[in-house]
């Protein structure tokens, strides 16, 4: 250990250079802020992993293999410094300088490589110390990597740091809520108290815009109204996407140089940690974000690939969806935006995939094959009373569909009910129909899409008439021998007068408006609103456009003798 006049090297390090500490410029800086310091070079990053203390009759010292001389550090007297540094060129120094000394000329040419302090105590106990710092630092690294590897908690990792950084340590997620906190140092101020009492960040902080730094980059806050300690805080960032921050109040320690060097150790070993709580999370709330986000973005993907992802998410091939897009951007307004993502969980009973995309908030709703379990109706009323009334998010929504490549053509969809909103609510008004209820159809936005000149995607075109339910009408019909299909066009076509339909087909006027009753239930909508009327007329367009001559003859031969379905 220390010897009474420099021993050759007096900090035994192991001989692997992955197991000992790192120690940058300003951390020693911060190890000798109570020094006298007669030189201090201009800014440069430096990081030490080892030091060697050289006596006055040696000019050499020896350190592990894998240690190079830019990570190491010699503790000299002034007389043998610049032969130290010119031995080892890439090394760095702390020169000792005692009471009746001064610096001497000859290491002018290496003053950019070593920090000259004022020697108060003998050589032997300034060795002392510098060694118990490294061990001290060796020991806390160790233990990080301890708990990381034994998949321990981000608490266990504050409450280590605590003996080396001293202050008060949290982390919080991409919501803004605190995930884990020292337990050994407790909030230094109302602020801290108020954070840990709520378990989210104040408005005043999350107005502060911290989610929006760029990745790897300290956010630091001088003492203000808000708190009387100095504030350090680092977006945590995954795969480029913002998953929350770690924060320190300096209640105990300066924010220096030197701390934030410290903070970004700790940030290091923290990472593996985060990137685990990550994938639990993304598990829990939304398992397949990426892929989703794949599908918005129409990027290639194979059946098989589709087919994989689909199952992991227990999603059979056959399940039907539709998409909401909740007008709400969670970086402009996280708190409120992480409610309404928590209230659009419970739309759907509760069998909805909801996540931020882009400045929205979608909500993907899914259903095994049904004719109502996704009707508009439920949606409408479900948006209503979750989202729009508590909370005035106003939402769009596209069409019901099978495939979820389209997926993107959806949020086409549901941008576009968005986009015609003040035009939806014109027409209401011009009608005496009241105003929507913050939830917009694309079905409502259709005719106005159509008749706008500008061009058409043909992708997309085909996509909006895709799922009918005149197209499964028609389909059971060929099925069962019965013809349905004709009796509603008949109904939609002569007004809802079911006279003139019973009379056109030769049945009875009940049994018209019974089987009319029947397709309404079935499918959940009602034909007394204009708009449902608009697009059932609309859709048997595209069905006289799409089908046969042949098959449109066999349909209307056969109600012109009579439906066979009464």
């Amino acid at each position: 250990m220390a010897s009474q006049d420099f021993g050759e090297s007096v900090f035994l390090a192991p001989t692997g250079g992955s197991s000992l500490p790192s120690v940058t410029l300003p951390m020693l800086v911060d190890f000798l802020a109570d020094c006298e310091v007669l030189h201090r070079p201009a800014a440069v990053r430096r990081t030490f992993r080892w030091f060697a203390a050289v006596s006055r009759e040696s000019s050499t010292s020896s350190a592990p293999e894998d240690v190079g001389d830019a990570h190491l550090l010699f503790v000299c007297r002034a007389g043998n410094a610049a032969d130290l540094l010119r031995d080892k060129p890439a090394a760095f120094a702390v020169v000792l300088v005692a009471d009746d000394e001064k610096l001497p000329l000859d290491i002018e040419d290496v003053a950019d490589r070593l920090i000259a302090v004022r020697q108060r105590d003998r050589f032997s106990y300034f060795i002392f110390l510098l060694q118990s710092y490294f061990m001290h630092l060796l020991v806390w690294e160790n233990e990080l990597d301890r708990i990381v590897m034994r998949q321990g908690t981000l608490t266990e990792l504050l409450d280590a740091s605590t003996p080396v950084m001293k202050n008060f340590l949290f982390v919080s997620d991409n919501s803004f809520n605190v995930i884990a906190r020292t337990t050994s140092v407790e909030p230094p101020d109302d602020l801290h108290r108020r954070i840990m009492d709520t378990g989210c960040l104040t408005p005043q902080m999350i107005a502060e815009k911290r989610q929006r730094l760029p990745e790897k980059k300290f956010y630091a806050k001088e003492p203000s109204d808000l708190t009387p300690y100095a504030r350090l805080s680092h977006p945590i960032y995954l795969n480029h996407t913002y998953f929350g921050s770690l924060s320190m109040s300096c209640c105990n320690l300066p924010l220096t140089e030197g701390l934030k060097d410290l903070f970004s150790i700790l940030m290091r070993h923290a990472m593996p940690m985060f990137e685990r709580l990550w994938r639990s999370q993304v598990k829990l709330n939304i398992p397949h974000y990426f892929f989703f986000a794949k599908m918005l973005e129409h990027a290639p993907a194979t059946d098989e690939y589709v087919r994989a992802q689909l199952a992991l998410a227990a999603l059979d091939e056959q399940t039907q969806f539709k998409l909401v897009v909740l007008e709400i951007d969670e970086g402009t307004e996280p708190e409120r935006a992480a409610l309404v993502t928590r209230a659009a969980a419970f739309l759907n009973q509760g069998c909805a995939f909801c996540f931020a995309y882009q400045t929205d908030v979608l909500a993907l709703l899914y259903a095994p094959p049904s004719d109502a379990r996704l009707s508009h109706r439920k949606t409408v009323d479900e948006l209503e009373e979750r989202v729009f009334e508590p909370y005035g998010v106003v939402s769009g929504v596209s069409g019901i569909f099978e495939r979820i490549t389209d997926l993107d053509l959806a949020y086409r969809q549901a941008k576009l009910a968005l986009g015609l909103k003040n035009t939806i609510e014109s027409e209401l008004f011009a009608a005496d129909e009241g105003t929507c209820k913050g939830v917009y159809l694309f079905d409502d936005a259709l005719l106005y899409f159509l008749v706008d000149p500008t061009g058409k995607d043909e992708r997309f075109m085909r996509f909006c008439f895709a799922h009918t339910m005149l197209q499964k009408i028609y389909r059971e019909d060929q099925e069962n021998d019965t013809n349905y299909l004709a009796l509603f066009w008949f109904y939609l076509h002569s007004e809802r007068n079911a006279t003139a339909v019973a009379q056109r087909l030769h049945m009875h006027r009940n049994t018209v408006l019974y089987h009319i009753d029947k397709i309404q239930k079935r499918f959940d909508f009602d034909l007394s609103t204009k708009s449902a009327r608009d697009r059932m007329l609309l859709d048997f367009k595209v069905f006289f456009l799409t089908t046969s001559h042949e098959s449109i003859e066999q349909v209307f031969a056969e109600a012109h003798g009579g439906a066979k379905g009464d």
